[in-house]
């Protein structure tokens, strides 16, 4: 009865079992309600499949705030004795995540993770970056979530969003009994099934359970039906219950003794069909026993429950500090909780959790005793560090407030001064470059004489601070000033043995040079980056792949920046660090507005624009999205207003984009706009080595009929802006920048090239700039093509020229590697296209994709 109605997806499971074990491995995510049979349904797979590989079952537990890698840890005694050293010992992710995957790499398995709504970050994680690289294993893994409980911004979403996306992987729904199955469950009993299918919705749990139940009449609710099963259990056996109700998951076997727990309450209890033994320990049968259960506990006894709880642990001398956690806070043990939170949340971040250990911080802060300044300030300096990785700057900064105060109190002038340099980070990214810039130089000051006393501790923040101080002075567009300040870094980092600062100067001077045009400064860039990757600076890396990606983007150098972005985004993922995930995607979306993939650049927008980021990584997300409204319907948004707001604190470099922006929503709409002459002013005083960057603005504003200096200007702009119009389309298309070589087409009023552009715009989906242009042609006398329809039957899904030749590749068998090789693209571009398709054509399987294609005779 089990698999009623569940053969379908059974087959679809044991198909990627299949694949799996010939070589081909892959994921596969069970979803489903609470109770609806996920659990048992795997556990039916499990029992049909030869037993031939090994099989590794994980559970996530109820915390109130997860346990990192919980699952996992519970795992480690089946793995080699080298993958557990490395959990015990790492404090770096990417070690964990690449020891794990080397188990399923090197024996064939079956890797289970249960109750994934209550996965904590690092497990979440884990699985992406295994489900990225899986394809070469012989190894399966499964999950099973209530996707109908978890919140918007719970880690998971990613994941489902990755399987969504994914080749390797697959989403099983798991949809309640219907009336059928509920009648054939119910078989002689005397129990009206369609009563019995309209107060359970056909959840399978309910249904069991309500017929499970022995008596005259069939209770009401499922909650009745559980409790019904406790008539007649004696004391023992009630307050194990209470016990495993407090409990965030099973209760260890070796607390049992310690908790008074007697065997005749266990087998009473699992007489009732109430717990079950599992390998961690004795638990519940469902999580809805232990809601029913808790909801009788006697009012007043909790907090006992939990402190017995407490005390267990410790006579075992096992220390779990997440759990510990769950159950001071449950006990109101003021200083427990800060003890054992303030641990927990140091076992998060260590383990690549920065979500978590920023909650496990906070409730140390907040539902902790109090304790003596210097404490305080370091729990505060954690939790700002953590909120800025997560991309949570307001809290960030007011922690950071809040223990640079307790600093300054305790007269602590290293300390002091580190307090201040993470504020000029925050600030900075915050878009405060005045507040930025006085942390900056406070941190600075706060040392003053120090490192010249030879105090070698101070070296350090000195020569982070310093270091700071020069990105500063790079973001304003002062690269001398940022010399100087690197030079000086530079002489600190050169006393001590810090790879960290050591990176840090090399890639801000890095960046320094690119934007001054020196040989050489992008591959110091890229090697400081792996530097950093090296070191798991994880800030610094994601830092350093978006500067990179912003210089080589303004520089258009787009495959390259393509290939850095890749190289930024997975580990942003992969580590938990959404502040730096959030510039790489705002850069992305950048990128992909230049190269024509405005489908893509919406997306990454709207999660930059959409989600908690600061107001430096949403600028560009603003610009992007503005421009895609404009060009395709005309419609004005907001965007580049505020992207021009937000960038008068920094350097003209960044500014460009905003003011190019500004010209081309005065070209299409003919709105007069009193900062075009603040526009014009930027193009004159800009002296970077953003020639082509300068170039866009110069473009828009001579299309504005601006006059423009062309003396600093080069490449495809300067070829337009001299009339080689023809040309300058021709090397924007060689640039793989689509739109600017429509506009250079057209903008040469011959009738054979302005049609040749018109097409590209009608192919972007450019419909208000092809409308305008058109008309403008028209007006001075030029013969224009039509807009392009659509042939009847060619492509009636709306895939782009593109999709169209992704898809036929798709149909060759090329690989999402191989076919970034032959389109000289990005795995991760050629990612999306394939997605865009999928989406497009509405399948979930590539195959059935290329067969809907030639069904509808999109190809041959």
């Amino acid at each position: 009865m089990v698999l009623t109605e569940r053969a379908h997806s059974l087959g679809e499971l044991t198909a990627v079992a299949d694949e799996a074990r010939a070589g081909r491995g892959g994921v596969v995510i069970v979803c489903g309600e609470s109770g609806v049979g996920k659990t048992s349904f795997v556990e039916a797979f499990l029992k049909r499949w030869p037993d031939r590989e090994r099989v590794l079952w994980g559970v996530c537990d109820p915390l109130t705030t997860p346990r990192p890698l919980g699952p996992i840890h519970d795992l480690a005694d089946q793995f080699e004795p080298l993958t557990q050293q490395v959990l015990r010992g790492s404090d770096r992710p990417y070690e964990i995540f690449a020891a794990v995957f080397e188990e399923l790499a090197a024996q064939p398995s079956v890797l289970v993770i249960d109750d994934m709504h209550w996965a904590d970050q690092a497990t979440v994680d884990l699985i992406r970056f295994v489900l990225r690289r899986i394809r070469r294993t012989h190894s399966l893994v499964v999950g099973a979530v209530r996707d109908d409980e978890i919140a918007i911004a719970h880690p998971m979403r990613l994941l489902l969003g990755d399987v969504a996306r994914s080749t390797t992987a697959v989403s099983l729904k798991l949809s309640p009994l219907s009336l059928d199955a509920v009648t054939e469950f119910v078989g002689d009993r005397s129990v009206d099934p369609v009563w019995l299918h309209q107060i359970t919705g056909g959840n399978a749990f309910f249904v069991t359970e309500m017929l499970d139940h022995i008596g005259e009449e069939l209770p009401t609710t499922v909650r009745d039906a559980i409790l019904a099963r406790t008539v007649g259990l004696d004391v023992p056996a009630w307050d194990l219950l209470y016990l495993l109700a407090c409990a965030p998951g099973p209760i260890p076997d070796y607390l049992l003794a310690d908790l008074g727990v007697t065997i005749t309450a266990l087998r009473t209890l699992d007489d009732a069909k109430l717990i079950l033994r599992s390998d961690r320990g004795v638990t519940f049968r469902h999580d809805l026993c232990r809601l029913a259960i808790a909801s009788v506990i006697p009012p007043g006894a909790e907090a006992d429950l939990h402190r017995r709880m407490i005390h267990a642990y410790e006579s075992a001398s096992r220390f779990e500090p997440a759990i510990l956690t769950h159950h001071a806070v449950g006990a109101g043990d003021h200083q427990r909780i800060r003890a054992v939170a303030s641990e927990a949340g140091r076992v998060a971040a260590r383990s690549g959790a920065h979500t978590q250990a920023a909650d496990f911080y906070k409730i140390a802060l907040d539902r902790g005793g109090p304790s003596a300044p210097r404490s305080e300030a370091e729990l505060l300096e954690l939790l700002a560090e953590e909120c800025y990785l997560t991309d949570r700057l307001d809290d960030a900064i007011a922690a950071g407030r809040r223990a640079l105060r307790l600093r300054e109190q305790l007269g602590d002038a290293v300390a002091v001064s580190a307090g201040h340099h993470a504020l000029a980070l925050f600030e900075s990214n915050n878009a405060n470059l005045a507040a930025a810039h006085h942390h900056a130089a406070q941190a600075v000051a706060a040392l003053d004489g120090h490192g010249a006393a030879g105090s070698e501790p101070e070296y350090a923040p000195l020569g982070h601070a310093l270091t700071t101080q020069a990105y500063l002075a790079v973001l304003a567009s002062d690269l001398t000033r940022a010399a100087e300040f690197l030079c000086q870094a530079d002489r600190f980092a050169a006393m001590i043995d810090d790879p960290a600062l050591a990176a840090r100067v090399a890639l801000i001077d890095g960046y320094r040079g690119a934007l001054a045009g020196q040989n050489g400064a992008r591959e110091k860039m890229l090697s400081s980056i792996r530097s950093a990757g090296e070191l798991f600076e994880d800030h610094t890396y994601a830092n350093g792949c978006t500067s990179l990606a912003f210089v080589d983007i303004e520089q258009r150098r787009l495959n390259d920046a393509a290939a850095v972005l890749d190289m930024g985004v997975a580990p942003s993922d992969e580590r938990d660090v959404p502040l730096g995930r959030s510039h790489l995607l705002a850069m992305r979306s950048r990128l992909e507005l230049l190269t024509g993939s405005w489908d893509d650049a919406a997306v990454d927008a709207e999660e930059v624009v959409g989600g908690p980021s600061g107001p430096l990584a949403r600028t560009w997300p603003y610009v992007v999205r503005a421009l895609i409204a404009l060009r395709r319907d005309g419609t004005r948004v907001d965007g580049i207003d505020e992207a021009w707001r937000l960038g008068y604190g920094f350097g003209a470099h960044i500014r460009l984009c905003a003011a190019a922006a500004i010209a081309e929503q005065a070209w299409l709409t003919g709105a007069a706009d009193d900062r075009l002459d603040e526009c014009r002013a930027l193009l004159a005083s800009h002296q970077g080595a953003h020639h082509l960057a300068r170039g866009e603005l110069a473009m828009w504003l001579h299309r504005l009929g601006h006059s423009v200096d062309v003396d600093r200007i080069e490449g495809p702009y300067r070829l337009l802006l001299d009339g080689a119009y023809e040309a300058a389309g021709e090397e924007f298309l060689a640039l793989s920048v689509p739109y600017e070589a429509a506009l250079a087409f057209t903008d040469s009023g011959d009738a054979v090239l302005a049609g040749r552009g018109l097409r590209l715009l009608d192919e972007l989906g450019a419909s208000a700039v092809a409308t305008k242009i058109r008309h403008d042609l028209r007006a001075r006398g030029v013969t224009v093509v039509s807009p392009r329809r659509l042939e009847p039957g060619a492509n009636p899904v709306g895939l782009t020229s593109r999709q169209v030749e992704v898809l036929r590749l798709i149909g060759e068998g090329l690989t999402n590697a191989e076919l970034a090789e032959r389109l000289f693209l990005s795995v991760k571009t050629v990612g999306h296209h394939v997605s865009a398709i999928l989406a497009k054509m509405e399948v979930s399987r590539r195959r059935d994709a290329v067969r809907r294609g030639r069904e509808l005779g999109i190809l041959d």
